[in-house]
């Protein structure tokens, strides 16, 4: 029998590959199934997507920021939490990310047991 946590797929969308390929890592060391995207953009036209549970998104990210990506998520038939991490953390982008639903904001360098906590709540351990 599979554990929920290992049929989870997460996408994380960062287009610092470091960032990405360290991410994507921490959530399989953790037992969830990782999709990386280098992209906003590659997510969403990426024919995966419908398997995603969960986006760990970038907020700074060149052409579609994670903010747009989160709103192109809000319209799709089923939605899907998306938390966001940045480098340039302020309380500005904090504010916008509470006011729009993201399930969470982490600053980077991202605290691991932090994530991983927040993501277990969202999608179950």
């Amino acid at each position: 029998m599979r554990s929920k946590r290992s049929s989870t797929v997460i996408g994380v969308v960062d287009d610092d590959e470091c960032v990405r390929m360290a991410a994507s890592s921490l959530l399989r060391s953790a037992n969830w199934k990782v999709i990386p995207f280098a992209s906003a953009h590659d997510l969403l036209a990426d024919t995966r997507r419908s398997e995603l549970k969960l986006v760990v998104a970038d907020i700074h990210m060149p052409g579609m920021d994670g903010f747009e990506l989160f709103e192109s998520i809000k319209l799709w038939k089923q939605p899907i939490p998306v938390i966001f991490i940045t480098a340039y953390a302020t309380q500005d982008l904090l504010d916008r990310a509470s006011a729009g639903g993201a399930a969470g904001f982490f600053s980077k360098p991202l605290d691991d047991a932090r994530l991983l906590a927040r993501i277990g709540e969202i999608v179950g351990k």
